[in-house]
């Protein structure tokens, strides 16, 4: 495959990725730096913008899937949703090698693009996994409902874990980092991109509940015994912002 020193632009979306795919592999080219709109501001490259194309997508995708082995196509999907510079670039060379080896990329970590796409999938599984434990719900009417800022794209990995525990329930969740709402209806998941956060307009009881459980907290801990630096250690502050029992 040819390097070039092309600069191409996408919208960031999923179907858009695909589409540079099928334009840098139809063309037998990777170009040198791949730009979304929110990396763009910062950038002083010209680019080339690449339109997404739907139903190209949907076929580069199949043919993916296809040509792909399993562990493969899915470690090129997780890549995607991590939180990672250029990783874009990484994933055009991620597929490179798993169409030409039909090895695990997993046993090629001694490239530097697959190394970095897998201490970004760590990250990301490792975030989803906090999330599980430290997400807290409110009650509004029947609804439960609560907000994130997590640093990768978590929230499609997140939801699954919530239908499942709570089946019968109606829940929401709001991803402010990426303007991502998911909601989950008996087990349900669907989302709504580019969203911004839902308002309530009934949050008395709610508020009652949440001055409750301050003072349930503060009455459990002897402050003795009050460990900050274990609780950094077992709770990063970055996980703190939306829960109740820090603030």
């Amino acid at each position: 495959m040819e390097e070039t020193t092309e600069v191409w632009e996408y919208d960031g979306s999923f179907h858009g990725f695909l589409t540079i795919v099928y334009h840098a592999f139809k063309k037998r080219q990777f170009p040198e730096i791949i730009l979304t709109p929110d990396t763009a501001v910062e950038s002083l490259f010209l680019s080339h913008w690449i339109s997404t194309d739907t139903a190209l997508a949907h076929k580069m995708y199949k043919r993916l899937l296809t040509r792909l082995r399993q562990e493969n196509s899915q470690f090129i999907i997780d890549g995607f949703y991590c939180s990672l510079k250029e990783k874009e670039r990484f994933l055009l060379d991620a597929i490179q090698i798993a169409l030409e080896s039909k090895d695990l990329l997993l046993n090629h970590l001694g490239h530097p693009s697959i190394l970095a796409l897998q201490n970004a999938l760590k990250s990301l599984f490792g975030e989803v996994h906090l999330f599980t434990g430290f997400i807290r719900f409110e009650y509004i009417g029947e609804l439960l409902y609560s907000t994130i800022a997590p640093k990768h794209f978590s929230l499609p990995y997140l939801c699954p874990h919530f239908a499942k525990r709570y089946p019968q329930e109606m829940i929401m969740i709001y991803d402010e980092t990426h303007r991502l709402l998911g909601i989950i209806e008996h087990g349900e998941i669907s989302f709504i991109e580019n969203s911004e956060p839902p308002t309530f307009h009934t949050k008395e009881s709610e508020q009652e509940i949440q001055d409750y459980w301050r003072s349930f907290l503060q009455a459990i801990t002897i402050q003795e015994r009050k460990n900050e630096r274990a609780q950094l250690s077992h709770l990063p502050k970055r996980y703190r912002h939306h829960m109740v029992d820090f603030n």
